[in-house]
């Protein structure tokens, strides 16, 4: 007895037959489809306000820094002497480091929001976090506010965007360069205790302008962009 005839799969990554063109997934779509994508995306203006408050707020918390210094050095210098003369400077001490701290925090909030808007404007095709496909803005905040997790993620979003931006210079040419490795390096200098206070937020900040000149730079070679 005759067997009946069996069609072969599709081959991985393939759409199926008699889907739409668009079926295929984005990261396995044909060049000239990626393309058309990524001409159809249109880029936001960056967030620049968040990304001036952030290094605004980061450099009155350096003048806190300071100022608990000198009152922990002043603290350590009437260490032997009477109660009443040394508690007042480690009550300051303490009342400024805790207002940097607390400005601190406001600062990352801040840049978690400008990267935020900087992550919206890649195309959902370039949205890929290490071997995650697909974060959308939502969950790249979301994982930001995760303790011990947030450090290596924050990483994997600046790597993910200057990459991002790297393949956009294909299809939307810009001139500005994309600093990956000084993005990196102000993420990893904000791991250490110190240099996270006084280094890493004009380190960001350099990242940051850098990549809204290159996000400017795209705006201007969208249709309708005002010359």
């Amino acid at each position: 007895m005759r067997e009946p005839l069996v069609a072969a799969p599709p081959p991985q990554g393939a759409p199926l037959q008699g889907a739409p063109p668009h079926f295929a997934p984005p990261h396995l779509a044909p060049p000239a489809r990626a393309a058309e994508a990524l001409a159809l995306h249109r880029v936001q203006p960056p967030a620049e306000r968040s990304r001036r408050i952030a290094i605004g707020v980061s450099i009155v918390a350096v003048a806190f820094s300071l100022g608990c210094g000198y009152c922990a050095r002043r603290a350590f210098a009437l260490r032997d002497a009477a109660p009443d003369d040394l508690m007042p400077w480690i009550f300051a001490c303490l009342l400024l480091l805790l207002f940097a701290l607390l400005l601190r925090m406001v600062a990352a909030i801040c840049e978690i929001l400008w990267l935020e808007r900087t992550w919206s404007n890649l195309p959902e095709a370039l949205r890929k976090v290490g071997p995650i496909r697909d974060v959308s803005s939502a969950m790249a905040i979301a994982v930001s506010f995760l303790p011990g997790v947030a450090w290596v993620w924050k990483l994997g979003l600046v790597v993910a965007i200057a990459d991002g931006f790297e393949a956009v210079r294909a299809h939307a040419r810009f001139s500005a360069p994309v600093p990956k490795r000084l993005g990196m390096a102000a993420v990893i200098v904000g791991w250490i205790p110190g240099l996270n206070v006084y280094v890493a937020p004009f380190l960001w900040e350099m990242f940051a302008t850098r990549i809204d000149a290159c996000v400017r730079q795209i705006m201007a070679t969208q249709p309708g962009a005002s010359a």
